[in-house]
């Protein structure tokens, strides 16, 4: 079954947080989900806008991905959230996820972003993809537009957009 990708709107936010209660894991809330789309959750020095993408496979969502423009640590982007269902970890979900989310960067002249990522198991995933250390909780791409030049993703030049 082909996965698609779409910008994800209000709308799909309660199928979306529903994800999160397969693997209490990652994700966000619902009502965060929904404020941050709605521009009324601000995360710290976030600007507006915000850009959300979904991916879905037999148009069941399957993971997502969110990002803002930002001032914080000197940046212009920040990857607020990156979720995939555990099935589909570890394939081209989240880079395909990824490279979306850049593409907007770009195009919002937005080239360095940062990630939180803590103790987030994800952090070998930001890596490979070109983030770099920036503290002990933070990665930062200095230019987010080399992730649409990396490989890592199986060759892969174009997502399959729905709608």
């Amino acid at each position: 079954m082909a996965v698609l990708y779409r910008r994800a709107e209000l709308a799909d936010v309660p199928a979306l947080a529903r994800l999160r209660q397969v693997d209490e894991g990652g994700g966000a809330s619902e009502e965060r989900m929904s404020r941050f789309l709605a521009g009324e959750h601000h995360p710290q020095h976030a600007l507006a806008p915000r850009g959300m993408w979904m991916a879905t496979e037999a148009e069941s969502p399957i993971g997502y991905v969110a990002g803002h423009l930002t001032q914080r640590f000197g940046c212009d982007g920040e990857l607020q959230w990156i979720y995939v269902v555990p099935a589909q970890r570890g394939g081209l979900v989240a880079a395909v996820l990824l490279r979306l989310l850049a593409e907007w960067f770009v195009r919002h002249d937005a080239l360095r972003v940062c990630v939180d990522v803590g103790g987030d198991r994800a952090r070998g995933f930001y890596q490979r993809h070109g983030a770099q250390e920036l503290n002990a909780h933070w990665l930062v791409w200095p230019d987010i537009s080399t992730v649409l030049g990396r490989r890592g993703d199986g060759g892969l030049s174009a997502p399959r957009l729905s709608g």
